[in-house]
């Protein structure tokens, strides 16, 4: 059997692949490893499945490649004078081909094939290749099509992702109506018809309604509940409102829910506000027993209310506020606050002319391009409510500082440079203030837990202030005021019983970080209560057929005797075992400092099934009230909004108490 070989081609498939060895490649857009024993069988499949796009692209010339090139693949029983002509059915991407017999007499099987089939099979190809689209079903397309009805599942899905982006990146129902994202609808889904911003208010309104409910019954079966609150002003409309979220912990994940923003109409009483929050806990279906924990800042109502609602042990100093009082009290030195009075009218000279922004621009710029990918440098501006902005904003100007010299001397009117004694007071200053920086950072997370890592981090920060070696006066003494306003806002830190039996309960910390062997007694001892407490909650009431002598008469003075004994038995048997139980934890070796204290816990909830339910408790509750700031910012920017139209206000902050309450929930697009 005689063969005309042509030159071998390559198929097009391999524009999207890589070959790593003889058997095996790599695709070149998703980066899989996939087998190839010398065909591309495989590779077609491939990009088939899961790059359709690059499929329908490479269609055409995939047929072309595959076409028939010997006589082996066009034998017995055809005649040569056969022509072959293509036809629409495709088996794993190649094109099948059907036999046309000729009229003309047939020849010896396995001879060659005549020059004029080959050019038959090549022009055929290149005028009958049809792109390998299978056409759907009639049934498929109208069940495609009622889809996008009204009520069709590919209607309400994209309904359902619309509002959960609007949610999630608080864009304004107005992006309906905005050409561009009109545009884009139109191409990814042209039957979708996109609805009014009327309609997604209403159908928003709706949505809050149903997933409440479904939050109200999740809320009421959780047993360990962290409440965080804080009151904010909006100076422009001389109103006042109240921000409530609560937290809590499944499995081992912390989530956060809003609860709402709350308008106050009178007098911010510590009676007023423990009504408000005994009445959002209804509203909500919270147990005030199950309440762990309300995190708050100091002021002296917020403090009064909690105690009313719910006691006085259940109240948390919120220790970023805390922290943030410590560095407001270091500008009791009168000289570090002229310091800083004389960098914020720099900054604030920058802000406000153009011409000095654009000059400082330009020379940071040159910086910037060395570094690939740096972003631009600004100056920053030191605000009050802000917590570490004066520390930004003097680490930005010290960086800066031979820019901002030399467009300061050529400008006459711009304010004074700082000398450079001054300089060298920043540069030590901000040596002693970074360990407050850095525990505010570190505290503000709120997917993993944090109130066990207050103690820790008061005193490693203690330790880092104290151990500075500061050489400057001034420097010198804001660090004495540093630890004279940690050592009176956090010194009794330790004696919270909360924080203290988080501490010891975390597996990375235990019982290292104490410092007062009282307090840490305190907080084991307690521990140890709350064990026998839920132990005797398990137990079942004592029969009447538990009796040390079954064999004694009916009538018996000591009767009343045996029972003190045996009861006195079960209770030391019992206290040994928690005891035994505590003791053998507090002896494991510490955790790592990176590893989630809940999945370590996950682990030893076998081991230790008593202690397991209180360091859940107690791990879930946060150290921070760090989302009412961010709550308090985005109900400002409404009401300023608004502000020509103050009854539009109260709809508003409940329509942004549904949009802050979804977008607090995991996976808010698979609930509906």
């Amino acid at each position: 059997m005689s063969v005309i070989m042509g030159p071998k081609k390559k198929s097009s498939v391999w524009q999207f692949f890589n070959k790593i060895d003889d058997k095996k490649t790599k695709c070149k857009l998703c980066q899989k490893e996939i087998k190839s024993a010398g065909n591309t069988t495989n590779l077609i499949g491939h990009i088939r499945n899961v790059h359709k796009a690059a499929y329908l692209e490479i269609q055409p010339k995939q047929t072309t490649f595959n076409a028939v090139t010997t006589t082996d693949e066009i034998s017995n029983p055809l005649d040569l004078d056969t022509k072959v002509t293509p036809y629409n059915k495709m088996d794993d991407g190649v094109l099948q081909f059907q036999p046309v017999p000729s009229c003309s007499g047939s020849q010896r099987s396995g001879a060659p094939l005549p020059k004029t089939v080959n050019e038959t099979i090549d022009s055929d190809l290149d005028e009958n290749v049809i792109p390998l689209k299978r056409q759907r079903t009639i049934q498929a397309a109208f069940k495609d099509i009622s889809s996008y009805s009204e009520s069709g599942a590919k209607t309400r899905k994209l309904n359902n992702c619309l509002l959960f982006m609007i949610c999630k990146d608080h864009q304004p129902f107005s992006i309906v109506e905005n050409e561009g994202f009109k545009t884009l609808m139109k191409t990814v889904a042209p039957q979708y018809k996109l609805p009014s911003r009327t309609t997604l208010r209403r159908w928003l309104d709706d949505k809050y309604e149903v997933i409440s409910e479904t939050i109200k019954k999740m809320l009421s079966s959780i047993e360990d509940i962290t409440l965080t609150t804080d009151i904010w002003s909006d100076t422009l409309n001389m109103k006042s409102f109240l921000g409530i979220t609560a937290h809590f912990g499944i499995d081992i994940e912390l989530y956060s829910v809003t609860l709402g923003v709350y308008e106050l109409d009178e007098r911010h009483t510590s009676d007023y506000l423990s009504e408000i929050l005994l009445k959002v806990c209804q509203d909500w279906k919270i147990d005030q027993e199950n309440v762990t924990a309300v995190v708050t800042d100091n002021a002296a109502n917020i403090v009064k209310a909690i105690e009313l609602a719910f006691g006085r042990r259940k109240h948390i100093p919120c220790f970023a506020h805390t922290l943030n009082l410590v560095a407001e009290g270091t500008m009791i030195c009168i000289e570090w606050r002229n310091i800083v009075s004389k960098v914020k009218p720099i900054v604030t000279w920058f802000k406000q002319s153009c011409i000095a922004s654009d000059e400082l621009r330009k020379a940071t710029a040159a910086a910037t391009e060395s570094s690939a990918g740096a972003a631009e440098v600004k100056l920053i501006q030191s605000v009050d409510t802000r917590w570490n902005s004066t520390y930004y904003m003097l680490q930005r100007f010290l960086e800066l500082r031979s820019v901002i010299n030399d467009i300061l001397f050529r400008h006459p009117r711009a304010p004074a440079m700082l000398s450079a004694s001054e300089i060298s007071t920043v540069s030590s200053v901000i040596m002693v203030l970074r360990p407050l920086e850095a525990a505010t950072k570190e505290i503000s997370g709120d997917k993993y837990c944090t109130s066990s890592k207050i103690i820790p981090l008061v005193r490693c920060m203690l330790s880092k202030i104290t151990s500075a070696v500061i050489e400057d006066p001034v420097a010198k003494e804001v660090q004495k005021l540093a630890i004279n306003e940690i050592n009176k806002r956090m010194g009794s830190i330790e004696h919270v019983n909360a924080l203290a039996i988080a501490s010891i309960l975390d597996p990375r910390f235990k019982r290292m970080h104490f410092n007062d062997p009282i307090a840490c007694s305190n907080a084991v001892t307690k521990i140890k209560d709350l064990m026998k407490k839920n132990l005797h909650s398990n137990e079942e009431p004592e029969s009447d057929s538990d009796k040390s002598d079954k064999n004694e008469e009916a009538f018996s003075l000591w009767t009343d005797h045996h029972k003190l004994v045996h009861r006195n038995w079960k209770i030391n048997k019992s206290e040994d075992v928690l005891s035994d139980e505590l003791s053998v934890y507090l002896r494991t070796p510490v955790g790592r400092l990176k590893e989630n204290p809940l999945e370590i816990w996950r682990d030893y909830k076998i081991q230790f099934p008593k202690l397991y339910k209180i360091a859940f408790k107690y791990l879930t509750i946060v150290g921070t009230a760090m989302e009412q700031p961010r709550l308090g910012e985005t109900a400002y920017m409404i009401t300023v909004y608004l502000r020509q139209n103050l009854s539009k206000v109260k709809c508003s902050l409940k329509r942004f108490t549904g949009l802050e309450f979804k977008d607090s929930i995991p996976d808010f697009s698979s609930k509906f």
